[in-house]
């Protein structure tokens, strides 16, 4: 599977839902009328665009880290996920397990496009464990999440050190683009060397200095 021709397709759904929204968007306000017909198209749109982008983290990940098994469990939760909510929308499903099982599935898909965007880039051996401590503080995240859709948790104390794990994620998440830049380190500076022939093999530069070259 071409998963560089997947992302770009995702990318263009993407953009098109989402030029669909703005157009909605603008004949609803310039007519003066947004009723529930408008707010279901929009909510279906969004929620479209919202699967796209995380199929796309999806498969850059595929094809960055070559794990497609993981990969495309995280665009079937999109996809499920979206699914889902579309088909909560339009009838109108009352039903707390549905939308509580849609929600769950939304989260674990946020969840892994995000953390796929975390581990993609290569840091070298030595930052490596602040991707995978990222990648296991968004899944306790979205863990605690679901949990507490569930469970119906009240005790406060859970949700502070849900919050806490969140400032975490967020920290690691802006810290990325740092470390990705330290990793780089300074660019070298390359010199060049002026080489005149003597004959065959032999060459000689301009202070005299004689050098013997041959093919690699």
């Amino acid at each position: 599977m071409n998963y560089t021709r997947l992302t770009k397709t995702a990318l263009r759904v993407f953009l098109g839902f989402l030029g669909l929204t703005a157009v909605i968007a603008i004949v609803s306000v310039l007519g003066g009328e947004f009723g529930e017909l408008q707010a279901k198209i929009i909510g279906s749109t969004f929620t479209i665009s919202a699967a796209s982008i995380c199929s796309m983290s999806c498969a850059a990940f595929i094809a960055g880290k070559n794990k497609s098994v993981i990969g495309l469990s995280g665009m079937g939760l999109a996809v499920v996920a979206a699914l889902l909510l579309i088909a909560g929308i339009w009838p109108e499903i009352s039903s707390e397990t549905y939308w509580k099982t849609t929600a769950s599935l939304g989260v674990s898909a946020i969840a892994c496009a995000h953390g796929f965007l975390l581990i993609l880039p290569n840091l070298g051996n030595g930052k490596k464990w602040v991707q995978t401590l990222s990648f296991l503080s968004i899944a306790l995240l979205a863990l605690m999440v679901i949990a507490a859709m569930w469970g119906d948790i009240g005790a406060e104390v859970y949700y502070r050190f849900m919050a806490a794990v969140g400032i975490v994620v967020g920290l690691e998440t802006v810290s990325l683009p740092i470390l990705m830049k330290l990793s780089k380190g300074a660019p070298q500076i390359r010199e060049r060397l002026m080489l005149e022939q003597l004959e065959d093999d032999i060459y000689i530069d301009s202070a005299g200095k004689r050098f013997q070259l041959r093919a690699l």
